[in-house]
């Protein structure tokens, strides 16, 4: 399994994105491996897609990722949101988010390893990314 970030879901859906054949590639080499992401992940895409490409390209996106077998999207538990906030109380040598302080525990807790990402901070958090 990978987990998918909002950078690289982004990417994967506005073609005019600069790293948008990354992404193509990168979804490509992850083959028919499983990929977690979570709600927040999900509700954030939502967020920068309907900002930037309007809301019919922000539906494109929510029903793609719901739509598709290969997706599971995990609503975290109150345990692991307080495991994030945890996170995030010990790190303060970049300026993590929310949200990818609960991606990191998710992974952890699911024993995901690599993420379909295309900012350097779950690299800085000890993850792999693919990157296309």
């Amino acid at each position: 399994m990978i987990f998918v970030d909002t950078s690289f879901l982004y990417a994967a859906i506005d073609s005019r994105d600069e790293r948008h054949p990354d992404a193509v590639g990168a979804l490509a080499a992850a083959g028919g491996q499983g990929l977690l992401t979570t709600s927040h992940v999900v509700g954030e895409s939502w967020t920068l897609t309907r900002r930037r490409l309007g809301h019919r390209a922000a539906v494109s996106l929510l029903d793609a990722v719901r739509s598709s077998r290969l997706y599971t999207i995990a609503t975290p538990a109150q345990r692991l949101e307080e495991r994030a906030f945890d996170w995030l109380r010990r790190h303060d040598e970049r300026e993590y988010s929310y949200v990818d302080a609960v991606s990191f525990v998710t992974m952890e807790d699911r024993g995901v390893d690599t993420a379909l990402a295309f900012d350097a901070d779950f690299e800085a958090a000890g993850f792999s990314t693919l990157r296309g």
